[in-house]
């Protein structure tokens, strides 16, 4: 599997529009962009930061309510999607194959990369899935 970025990264706060607006006065990140669904984001060169509010009731609002605010999903580019399931699956790692508005996306199990929410988008799609993406709520 070749990765090939870190596409964006997701930060789950119960104000999103103020978590971009600190994260751009304070540290000087990047370019604020169009909401994202429930939140708000913030371009660093090729990359976003996503800010999100939970939807009351959600396994992103249960995650928060139990470990407080904070990063909550990265999301890597990879050259492709078909190798990266070769790879886990010869490695024994759990993984789900979803498809999006945008094309095909691998959701890879928590425990398999040490509690963090990975998901993988493959390269030709990354363009499309910008354009509709929506970030759970």
């Amino acid at each position: 599997m070749k990765t090939l970025r870190i596409d964006h990264v997701t930060v789950a706060t119960p104000d999103a529009a103020r978590a971009q607006a600190t994260f751009a006065r304070f540290f000087g990140l990047g370019q604020a962009t169009s909401a994202v669904a429930g939140g708000a984001a913030l371009t660093i060169g090729d990359a976003r930061i996503e800010f999100v509010t939970p939807a009351a009731g959600s396994a992103l609002a249960a995650a928060m309510a139990a470990n407080g605010e904070g990063m909550a999903a990265l999301c890597l580019e990879v050259a492709s999607l078909d190798e990266a399931a070769e790879r886990l699956r010869k490695g024994g790692a759990r993984f789900t194959a979803e498809t999006s508005p945008a094309g095909r996306v691998m959701l890879v199990d928590q425990s398999e990369a040490h509690g963090v929410r990975l998901t993988l988008v493959e390269q030709r799609i990354r363009t499309a899935a910008r354009a509709s993406r929506s970030v759970e709520k």
